[in-house]
């Protein structure tokens, strides 16, 4: 609904100009109907086509079928729910965008693929057959090919054996592809060595800072001379921004809600259709490893129970990673019978086994246990009825778009609009410093309203927040000095601190001058508060309440050079205690160096590959099916 109604706002914007000064003919208006009754039958926004079929996209004379592009997706929402530790439901995937960041993966892919059939580049059975027995994925423990290991992964990535194979083949004939086109690009070694000359030098520093609690005497009241000098002297401290005063009419889903209300019973069924999940029973995470024996899977648990190696070690050998084995977080009823009271009947983490499974005699590892939670009506009541309200707020600032919309083409002025729809009327200034909150800090209204030209009316836009808003630029004011009377207070602070900054600096340019002289660091900065630190490097950290500019300062200066530093707290006496060069032709730095020229080659490469990949997309026909890709999402939790 949200996509189509976007799409509606630019076709009523084109007849915006010409209704307000004619009116909008009866005949415009059914034509207009048409349009959108047609093109909703499509769905707007993108390159999309009413392909039917399973394909939700083609590529030249390739397709991305539905299977692999929820298998792909599947895939980063795993992935994404291992980073971050919770699950991922599909709704939440699409909010994040991995399901447009997996389309235009494939997309790519195909446009490529789609390349190497045009070259007719291929490659044959041997070369996949030596793939899948040299893959370490489905190796045994004596290093020979493991059918039922490749078995298994199959059937975790709901794959026939001839897709998979497909899939190799695919990826050969790419890989060749990319070695035509990026391989053995370099980068010249100077780069990389200057590189490391600039980044990998350190140095070493002390520093002190002089604070107002320093200073033996206190700052002497002002003249109003002194005053007067300071505010002819600093008038940027005293003049107001450029200000656009933009008058709005708006409305949020925040706003919208407290007009909500949300029955008991609403609350009730809520949460009667969320009762899994406030009614979960005890789960375990859990990772299970096949053996081609009973007494090969004992013979492995009391190798972990004697310590001689982990369940880890076992898991490499085979060449396997952790989403090859692992179960998930899962329930009792989740395992086979003779699974569940091994797994289920542990009191803490562990190894256990070997339990017959459909791997065969099999270790269990628990890594977690997860206790059954309950929750009552009343513990989440507030929680689901301000979702409620939330939900039903969104729903009906999207039912406002139309009307206010038809208004605005119409001529009607903001504050019409407002009277009628219910929408808030108001007006604010907005400088080129974003407010902290509000429609001051909303970037889609600030950017309508910069780019209005004053006393135009602008049409309705959707804000960051889910709401809507309509701006007129009343007028922009340009900087202005305030009067000398307005700002005695201001103009006193100002002077007092600028006072202090200067007899702080005076006092760290008297210590300068001795450590020049050849003082040593630690007779300068006797009585006060010495800080040492380095070796670092240029982007090494420091404390955040030093100043910001003190580490590049520190890397301007020569060994046993000083420099103060002033901030809005003092001053800083810096001192260079030691420079650590990076020298490139130093035995001991071999590694490091030819360490970046392959990272800097291998970045290079995969730049120009990425380049010629996105030229291919740019330049093939892509046909996107978003119809079947939005029925399909809609069909997994």
């Amino acid at each position: 609904v949200i996509c189509h109604r976007s799409g509606i706002f630019c076709m009523l914007n084109m007849f915006r100009s010409s209704g307000k000064s004619k009116g909008m003919s009866i005949v415009v208006w059914i034509l207009l109907g048409l349009l959108i009754i047609g093109l909703t039958g499509f769905g707007l926004g993108g390159a999309v086509s009413g392909l039917a079929g399973a394909s939700v996209a083609r590529v030249g004379g390739q397709t991305v079928e539905t299977e692999d592009f929820i298998r792909q997706l599947d895939r980063q929402r795993n992935a994404f729910a291992q980073s971050t530790g919770q699950a991922v439901t599909m709704s939440q995937a699409q909010l994040f965008g991995l399901d447009q960041q997996v389309l235009s993966q494939m997309i790519t892919r195909a446009a490529l693929d789609d390349q190497v059939a045009d070259m007719g580049v291929s490659v044959g059975d041997q070369i996949v057959r030596d793939q899948l027995s040299g893959s370490g994925q489905f190796q045994g423990v004596d290093g020979s090919f493991d059918q039922t290991s490749y078995e298994f992964f199959l059937r975790q990535s709901g794959l026939t054996p001839s897709q998979f194979e497909d899939q190799l083949r695919r990826d050969a004939a790419r890989t060749l592809l990319e070695v035509a086109v990026a391989g053995g690009v370099e980068m010249p070694d100077l780069f990389a060595e200057t590189l490391l000359i600039q980044l990998a030098e350190e140095r070493s520093f002390s520093l002190v800072r002089l604070t107002p609690a320093l200073l033996a005497e206190p700052i002497p009241e002002p003249t109003e001379a002194e005053l007067r000098a300071f505010y002819d002297e600093n008038p940027d401290l005293f003049t107001t921004a450029e200000t656009r005063v933009v008058s709005y009419a708006s409305m949020s889903p925040d706003q919208m809600a407290d007009t909500i209300e949300v029955t008991d019973a609403q609350v009730q069924d809520l949460y009667n259709a969320r009762a899994d999940a406030y009614d979960q029973p005890e789960r375990r995470i859990v990772d299970v490893l096949g053996f081609g024996s009973e007494a090969d899977a004992q013979e492995a648990l009391d190798q972990i129970n004697a310590g001689a190696q982990n369940f880890d070690d076992l898991v490499s050998a085979r060449g396997l990673e952790n989403r090859d084995i692992t179960l998930g977080p899962i329930t009792r009823d989740s395992l086979g019978a003779n699974a569940r009271d091994v797994v289920f009947g542990a009191a803490e983490p562990g190894v256990f086994g070997p339990v017959q499974s459909d791997l065969g005699p099999s270790l269990y590892r628990v890594n977690a246990i997860l206790a059954a939670q309950t929750r009552s009506l009343d513990d989440v009541s507030d929680e689901l009825r301000a979702e409620l309200a939330s939900d039903a707020a969104i729903d009906a600032v999207l039912d406002l778009i139309d009307p206010v919309q038809d208004l605005l083409a119409a001529g009607a002025t903001l504050e019409e609009v407002a009277q009628e729809t219910g929408l808030g009327f108001g007006e604010i200034g907005l400088t080129a410093v974003p407010a902290d909150s509000g429609l001051g800090a909303d970037l889609t209204f600030r950017a309508e309203a910069f780019e209005a030209e004053v006393g135009e009316e602008r049409d309705l836009v959707e804000l960051d927040n889910g709401g809507i808003a309509a701006v007129r630029v009343e007028r922009v004011d340009p900087p202005t000095l305030r009067p000398y009377e307005d700002e005695t207070a201001a103009i006193r602070e100002n002077w007092a601190a600028a006072a202090r900054a200067a007899a702080l600096a005076e006092q760290a340019a008297t210590l300068k001058a001795q450590l020049d002289e050849g003082r040593q660091f630690a007779s300068v900065a006797e009585g006060l508060e010495r800080r040492d630190f380095g070796p670092v490097n240029r982007n090494g950290a420091i404390d955040p309440d030093l100043p910001p500019e003190l580490l590049s300062r520190v890397f301007e200066l020569d060994q046993s050079a000083s420099a103060v530093i002033e901030d809005l707290d003092g001053a800083v006496l810096v001192q260079v205690t030691g420079v650590t060069a990076f020298d490139p032709d130093a035995a001991e730095n071999a590694d490091r160096v030819e360490a970046l020229k392959t990272e800097l080659n291998s970045s290079l490469s995969s730049t120009l590959f990425q380049a010629y990949a996105q030229q291919l997309v740019d330049a093939t026909s892509v046909s996107i099916n978003q119809q079947l890709i939005t029925d399909t999402l809609a069909l997994y939790p």
